[in-house]
C-alpha cells in the first residue's frame, strides 16, 4: 500500500485549522500544520509535501505571497497549492497545480481538489512559467491582495 500523500495545512485560525485538518484526514492524508506563513517556510524546509493547503490571509503574510515564494524555490516550485480564503470569489479552477477555493469548503469538494492536484503532479506537473500565470490568475480573484 503506498503511504498517504502529506499535506502542509497553513491556517491561521486553531479551530478552522482543526476543522480541515480532519476533513483531510478523514480524506486519507497525513496532515502537516502551520499557524503562519514563517512557519509554513520553516516546516518545508524540514519536511517533504505533497500539497500545501493554505489560507488566503495570514497574519504574517498574504497567501498569494507565500504561494509565489514557494513557486521562487527550487525545491518547493514543484508543489500543488490549493489557497483556500473567504478573500477569494469564484468557483475552483484548477491551474498549472493552484486552484482557489471559498471558504467555507465542504470536505467531499476539499478531497476532490486535493485529490487533482495530486493527479496534476503525478503527471509531471507544468513548467514554472505556466505556474506563475496560474497565480496571476489567482490572484485576481481575491478581494484582498497582497
Amino acid at each position: 500500500m503506498a503511504p498517504a500523500a502529506r499535506i502542509l495545512l497553513v491556517e491561521d485560525d486553531p479551530t478552522l485549522r482543526t476543522i480541515l485538518g480532519h476533513m483531510l484526514g478523514n480524506g486519507g492524508f497525513e496532515i502537516v500544520e502551520a499557524g503562519s506563513g514563517g512557519e509554513a517556510l520553516a516546516v518545508l524546509r524540514e519536511v517533504d509535501v505533497d500539497v500545501v493547503v493554505l489560507d488566503g490571509l495570514l497574519p504574517d503574510m498574504h497567501g498569494l505571497s507565500l504561494a509565489r515564494r514557494l513557486l521562487d524555490e527550487p525545491a518547493s516550485a514543484g508543489i500543488p497549492i490549493c489557497l483556500v480564503s473567504g478573500a477569494a470569489v469564484g468557483r475552483p479552477a484548477m491551474r498549472a497545480g493552484m486552484v482557489s477555493m471559498v471558504k467555507p469548503v465542504f470536505p467531499n469538494q476539499l478531497i476532490a481538489e486535493i485529490s487533482a492536484l495530486l493527479e496534476w503532479r503525478r503527471a509531471g506537473g507544468s513548467p514554472p512559467a505556466e505556474r506563475s500565470a496560474a497565480l496571476q490568475r489567482l490572484a485576481q480573484g481575491f478581494l484582498v491582495g497582497p
